[in-house]
C-alpha cells in the first residue's frame, strides 16, 4: 500500500491523462511486483528488475512530465517477464504513428546491447497506445498468476 500511496503523490498534481493508472498499479502489486520511486543507476528515468519482481521509477519522472510513459513502459516489462521471470513478448501488435516510430528507433540507438531491441521496441509501442493500461491490465492477469 505504501508503494501505491508513493506513486499516486507522483501521479498528484498531473493531468487526470497521467493519474488513471491505479488499476494498473493494483493490478502489478497482486501479481507480486513492487512499485519503488528511486533512481535508477544512471540516468534512466526507471528500470525493472525481473530477479526481485520491482519497477524502479525515477523521482524526477514527475518533474519532466513523464510520469505515465515510464510506468507503462516498466509494467509492459513486468509482463513480459511473466510467467517465469524470462522476459518475452508480449505479442501485442499496433501501429504506431511514423513519428512514434522514427522516435523509438532513435531511442532505441543509445540502448545498452543487452537489452534486446524487440523487447524494448514493444515496450515503447505499447506505452504510446491511448489504452495501454487496459492492455496491460488484460496482460499481466492472463501471463501472470497471482
Amino acid at each position: 500500500m505504501k508503494t501505491v500511496l508513493l506513486l499516486l503523490l507522483l501521479l498528484g498534481g498531473l493531468p487526470a491523462q497521467a493519474s488513471d493508472l491505479e488499476q494498473l498499479q493494483r493490478t502489478l502489486l497482486r501479481h507480486g511486483f513492487r512499485i519503488v520511486v528511486r533512481q535508477p543507476p544512471g540516468r534512466a528515468y526507471g528500470r525493472f528488475i525481473p530477479a526481485h519482481k520491482r519497477l524502479e521509477i525515477s523521482p524526477l519522472v514527475r518533474e519532466l512530465g513523464i510520469t505515465r510513459a515510464v510506468l507503462l513502459h516498466e509494467a509492459v516489462h513486468a509482463a513480459q517477464s511473466c510467467p517465469d521471470g524470462r522476459l518475452s513478448l508480449l505479442g501485442i501488435q499496433r501501429s504506431v504513428d511514423p513519428a512514434v516510430s522514427s522516435r523509438i528507433r532513435f531511442i532505441l540507438r543509445g540502448y545498452d546491447p543487452h537489452h534486446s531491441p524487440a523487447l524494448e521496441q514493444e515496450a515503447f509501442v505499447i506505452q504510446s497506445q491511448p489504452d495501454a493500461e487496459a492492455l496491460l491490465i488484460a496482460a499481466l492477469n492472463q501471463r501472470c498468476t497471482p
